[in-house]
């Protein structure tokens, strides 16, 4: 069964994003762990790669499926701001989609998230020490955290966060300079549907564009497999694929 939304909880007023989804019956549908500048991807080495392939690109399709509250868009933003300055404005918006309603509301109401100790050292070293430049700080209000961010609008007003089914929304994304994020949730998906997935993702998109997954993905799903099989080759790191020419 493909990821559903259907949840059994009353809908937190969350700070962080660390939550167990499951259906009627109480068996787990999926996780919604999140945090900024996930260390399964190498940060440098991604903007890196994406400065040199789209240098002479005038528009960039940047897509963060599976994005929960934000962190991970904002995470990108930041980023691509601390390497290129007003350079980026070609990667935004940022278009960032969950399946989950409950995380695209709490993104849309830009409300606090919840941050340790070591989520605050790398936002200060991915963003050389200006994350005031970037993030407001409050209390948190869980005992999983040390304290919460709220984005500032020079995070706020560069992506917009819906709701969304990658499966469904294949059939609408560019062919063309896509970068789609789709990390850490192959492994929920039974094995014909991710061989279904990297076939949509062929056919929709050609030698221009990335997909870049997760260590779960890598380590727990069937994604590199199909991924090969339908012509997909890492390119810099094991998590970011393209089309082979």
């Amino acid at each position: 069964m493909r990821i559903s939304p259907i949840q059994t909880y009353t809908p937190p007023k969350f700070q962080g994003n660390n939550r167990r989804v499951t259906d009627k019956s109480g068996a787990l549908l999926y996780k919604t762990t999140t945090y900024f500048f996930r260390n399964d991807l190498d940060w440098d080495k991604f903007i890196n790669l994406l400065v040199t392939k789209y240098k002479n690109t005038g528009k960039v399709n940047l897509i963060n499926h599976t994005c929960s509250n934000g962190p991970e868009a904002y995470s990108i933003i930041m980023k691509l701001i601390t390497r290129l300055g007003a350079s980026a404005e070609k990667f935004f918006p940022v278009q960032a989609r969950d399946i989950n309603p409950d995380n695209i509301l709490s993104a849309q109401n830009g409300g606090g998230m919840g941050i340790n100790n070591e989520d605050l050292y790398r936002i200060n070293y991915y963003t050389k020490n200006n994350i005031n430049s970037f993030l407001n700080f409050q209390p948190a209000r869980t005992p999983d955290y040390q304290l919460a961010v709220v984005p500032k609008p020079i995070l706020k007003n560069r992506v917009q966060f819906s709701q969304g089914d990658i499966f469904q929304d294949i059939e609408n994304m560019p062919d063309k300079n896509t970068v789609l994020l789709c990390r850490n949730f192959w492994q929920y998906l039974k094995e014909n549907e991710c061989g279904l997935l990297a076939e949509k993702l062929s056919r929709k998109i050609d030698n221009t564009s990335l997909v870049v997954l997760g260590e779960y993905d890598i380590n727990q799903s069937s994604a590199p497999k199909y991924l090969a099989k339908y012509g997909f080759i890492p390119v810099d790191s094991p998590y970011v694929y393209s089309k082979s020419t």
